[in-house]
């Protein structure tokens, strides 16, 4: 699976990485800064021992010989080689160094020889010692060091992305059966796991498709019953309509009972629009099967078929998608409807034209819902409101999205985009 950022997962792997990564190497830092430190503390220490082996040299009877870089002079001969420290390291170590001397000591740098010397003067010595600068050069452990932090981050971000791994589970198997639920399709229940948190959220979600499912099974079964229960009234009615004796009277009734046969079949069709189980057939060969049939309707089809093999349905479902959307241009629009199908990057398309008058805009939005009926301006008779229905759950099954939208030189253009990802798990 490709590691995207902008996923749940790849922000928590972010987060873990950025977390571990600055505070091991501000750790490693601040153990750099330490060490200076360190080094400064051993050099006065050192310092301070040295000077009390001179003092101990120079107090005792007779006075011991002292190293070469060892000098003891008068004032006029310290103001002639040393200085004040300026700012440095030296600075630093002089300014540690003199914290442990007496009250009252003087302390000057003299960094003009290959080895920098301190000329001390104590309070109670008339004297100026100098003595050679101990810098304390301890093996930089850093090349040591950094391999190891390195492991210990590299350890540490894979059990923690291991972690999150864990943790994330259950939000995409979430997101799974949300895209199935708005297919239309089965969604099993989910395992209940990781937090406290998302273990509440699975168990919801689980209570809610439970419901959806129970409610669109109880409407299915209301919608097919009545439609069932219409159709004995509807067969007595077209007969004792071929038994009246006024012919005008007759036709009357005749068409009124098959509005309400369309109707009831539209019904029936709704209310049965289940996941089919069938073999996917290629589109574009389907679709030529279907114009040739509403041409001997004469219904006037004009085909622009571009997919291919590669594009497949369930033949149940492009019956009904086809059959729908060429009643409604034939009812509502105008002659010839327009059937064409293509491979985009998006994923195949099936686009359906006519050229009527359209739908209002305000209206687009709501076409698709259940039993909506735009009167006057896409009203008519033997139609419930339910075909563009009928198609939309259709397309949502097969794992596309559907677009309405008025065609600028007039007509409506009803657009089917369908990713290849979700056709093939349809499939």
């Amino acid at each position: 699976m490709k590691l995207r950022i902008d996923t749940l997962f790849g922000r928590i792997a972010l987060l873990i990485a950025a977390v571990l990564v600055i505070s091991h190497f501000s750790w490693l830092a601040i153990l750099r800064m330490d060490r200076r430190q360190q080094q400064i503390d051993y050099s006065v220490e050192q310092m301070i021992f040295q000077l009390d082996s001179i003092q101990r040299a120079l107090d005792a009877t007779p006075p011991l010989p002292l190293p070469s870089l060892v000098e003891v002079a008068d004032a006029s001969t310290a103001d002639e080689h040393a200085s004040v420290p300026q700012a440095g390291r030296a600075r630093r170590l002089v300014e540690q160094f003199t914290r442990r001397l007496p009250p009252g000591t003087e302390v000057r740098l003299e960094d003009e020889l290959s080895t920098p010397r301190l000329w001390i003067k104590l309070p109670k010595r008339n004297r100026w010692i100098a003595m050679p600068i101990l810098f304390v050069h301890n093996p930089p452990p850093d090349n040591r060091l950094l391999p190891g932090v390195v492991l210990v981050v590299g350890i540490a971000i894979i059990f923690a992305l291991l972690i999150a791994w864990q943790i994330q589970r259950p939000v995409r198997d979430m997101a799974e059966a949300a895209e199935k639920l708005s297919r239309q399709q089965l969604v099993s229940p989910l395992r209940e796991r990781g937090p406290h948190e998302l273990r509440q959220l699975i168990e919801r979600f689980n209570r809610m498709v439970a419901d959806l499912v129970r409610i669109d099974q109880e409407r299915n079964t209301m919608l097919a019953g009545i439609a069932h229960d219409l159709k004995t009234p509807l067969a007595r009615l077209r007969l004792r309509a071929e038994m009246l004796s006024d012919p005008k009277a007759a036709a009357g009734v005749t068409r009124d009972v098959e509005s309400m046969s369309a109707i009831v079949e539209q019904f029936l069709t709704f209310a049965q629009s289940s996941e089919p189980t069938a073999r996917p057939v290629p589109v574009d060969k389907r679709i030529g099967e279907l114009a040739a049939s509403l041409q001997e309707q004469d219904r006037k089809v004009v085909l622009e078929l571009n997919a291919g093999d590669g594009f497949r349905m369930i033949a149940t479902q492009l019956d009904r998608i086809i059959g729908n959307l060429v009643d409604n241009a034939y009812a509502y629009g105008e002659p010839p409807v327009c059937v064409a199908t293509s491979r985009t990057q998006e994923g195949w398309k099936l686009i359906v034209e006519d050229e009527g008058p359209g739908i209002p805009d305000d209206a687009i939005e709501r076409v698709t819902m259940p039993f909506v009926r735009l009167d006057p301006a896409r009203g008519g008779n033997a139609h419930s409101g339910l075909g563009l229905a009928i198609v939309d759950r259709l397309v949502r099954q097969a794992g596309g999205r559907l677009s309405i939208a008025n065609r600028e030189e007039g007509g409506l253009r009803v657009e089917m985009v369908f990713p290849f990802a979700a056709m093939a798990q349809a499939a």
